[in-house]
């Protein structure tokens, strides 16, 4: 079904606009304790369902090769070795880049630059991973498959960067193998104003980088298992990294076998209380 420019930019802003308030709403029941942070699974939710919004609102449904390519095996295969690749590429940098800022730039900028009274810290590696710690980094990664990158991938580039894809040339631009239009660094875009409009951070801004990475990645492999990985990978290691150099309120408690079983079965008793 073909749409006038009006109602696909009618669909696209009042779905985004809608599923940010949604999920700002569920994040502020959760930070005041209304909710227990499991329910942060509805967020993930939220993004799985807006196509299938889009889809009975409008009638527009994305191609499931883009969502959940098939057979899955040999994409998923195909995904991680091309996600595999990105982070090697991206990271050899990215590391000590990440080093230099925490233990010295963030501090040198704010403190000599701008003047600020209370400067951003200057923190050294000095976190240790137990096995405790890595059973926690195990499930927070699992957490940024599921419910984070897959959920989000879904929702941008899955849905808004293939959707606004019929209002520009999706051939306009070409890097490095992949052809795109307007439609990759507007989704870019807003998805980075997304993160600020549930809960605003100011390193949020730089938010916009990964997501042209993560864009790019959808035009170049044609479906969204690559950017997912590298998604859950990215926001895992700032997770580990974080924890690693101390930044207040990033320390991982470590979990224990007896916690993670309680945790997994507390969805079970949930759903038994049901019936």
């Amino acid at each position: 079904m073909k749409h006038s420019v009006a109602r696909i930019w009618t669909e696209v802003l009042a779905l985004y606009l809608g599923s940010c308030l949604l999920i700002r709403a569920i994040k502020s029941l959760v930070d005041g304790g209304a909710l227990g942070s499991d329910w942060l699974v509805l967020v993930a939710l939220v993004f799985l369902y807006i196509p299938v919004v889009a889809e009975r609102w409008g009638g527009f449904t994305v191609n499931s090769d883009i969502l959940f390519p098939s057979p899955l095996g040999p994409a998923l295969w195909k995904a991680a070795r091309f996600s595999g690749g990105i982070i090697l590429l991206i990271y050899v940098f990215f590391l000590p880049g990440y080093h230099v800022c925490q233990t010295w730039l963030y501090h040198w900028f704010s403190a000599d630059i701008l003047g600020m009274a209370r400067p951003y810290g200057e923190f050294s590696p000095n976190g240790t991973i137990t096995s405790g710690v890595a059973l926690t980094i195990g499930m927070q990664a699992l957490y940024q498959l599921l419910c984070v990158g897959y959920a989000e991938e879904f929702f941008y580039r899955g849905y808004m960067q293939t959707r606004l894809a019929d209002l520009f040339d999706p051939n306009r631009f070409s890097l490095f193998g992949a052809q795109f239009g307007w439609a990759l660094p507007i989704t870019a875009l807003l998805f980075t104003l997304g993160h600020s409009l549930v809960t605003f951070q100011w390193w949020q801004p730089f938010i916009l980088f990964p997501a042209l990475v993560f864009g790019w990645m959808r035009a170049k492999t044609g479906n969204i298992l690559a950017a997912a990985l590298f998604h859950a990978f990215a926001n895992t290691a700032m997770i580990v990294l974080d924890h690693i150099y101390g930044l207040p309120g990033s320390t991982l408690e470590p979990t224990s076998g007896r916690d993670l079983l309680s945790d997994l079965a507390a969805p079970l008793r949930w759903l038994a209380g049901l019936f």
